[in-house]
């Protein structure tokens, strides 16, 4: 009877507070989860607010520069 009182009681107490978290932060919306479409919504408009298009310029590198001493050619 103390095995049950002293371990069992302690960890049915923490799963179901967790239950009860767990179904609190889904009724919520989760406000602080972030995915990976989120992540990708918020640079592609990072980059629209800098008016980068993503694209390395004709004849240059990514990030807008050209090679030094460089034709501008592809290889």
């Amino acid at each position: 009877m103390a095995l049950l009182l002293v371990i069992l009681v302690p960890i049915a107490a923490l799963v179901i507070y967790a239950v009860v978290y767990d179904l609190r932060r889904r009724r919520r919306g989760a406000p602080g989860s972030h995915d990976i479409s989120s992540a990708a919504r918020t640079a592609r408009a990072d980059a629209d607010a800098r008016g980068a298009s993503g694209l390395a310029p004709p004849g240059g590198i990514p990030g807008g520069g050209t090679v030094p001493g460089g034709t501008g050619v592809g290889l």
